[in-house]
């Protein structure tokens, strides 16, 4: 009888201990505060599209992740109506003295010219400008 409560007592010991072990292994996300929507895959954030940091804390722009910029184009004209050309392609025309809407346009090298409304004569030197990713900028015409 002895020995029943020797096996008995050594197997509830050898129980307790590997269910001890087991129950202490440590879920890596349980102190992970992911933010904005993200979520926790083996103690990192996981973060959604648009949000980027260790707990996804900070929000990415969309000029950054699509690497544009905003332009506008000006005339500073009080009586030529302008068609503006840009990349070779006509973007907007606009009346003396107005501003187009904002444009969201590829970061980088572009053309850019200012022509004459209904013509083909440029009312002002044609431009590269070099368009920075972010930027928001106002282009018009200077003789």
């Amino acid at each position: 009888m002895r020995i029943s409560i020797l096996i008995a007592s050594l197997f509830t010991i050898a129980t307790f201990g590997i269910t001890l072990s087991v129950s202490c292994t440590k879920d890596p996300c349980k102190d992970i505060n992911c933010l904005n929507g993200g979520s926790c895959n083996g103690g990192s954030c996981v973060c959604l599209s648009g949000y980027t940091g260790s707990r996804c804390e900070t929000k990415t722009l969309p000029c950054v992740i699509n690497n544009t910029a905003d332009v506008k184009f000006s005339n500073r004209s009080s009586s030529s109506t302008y068609t503006v050309i840009w990349d070779g392609y006509i973007i907007t025309t606009i009346a003396a003295g107005a501003t187009s809407d904002i444009f969201t346009v590829a970061a980088g090298q572009h053309t850019l010219e200012f022509r004459y409304s209904n013509s083909s004569t440029s009312s002002c030197t044609p431009s590269t400008p070099n368009v920075a990713q972010c930027s928001s900028m106002v282009y018009w015409c200077s003789n």
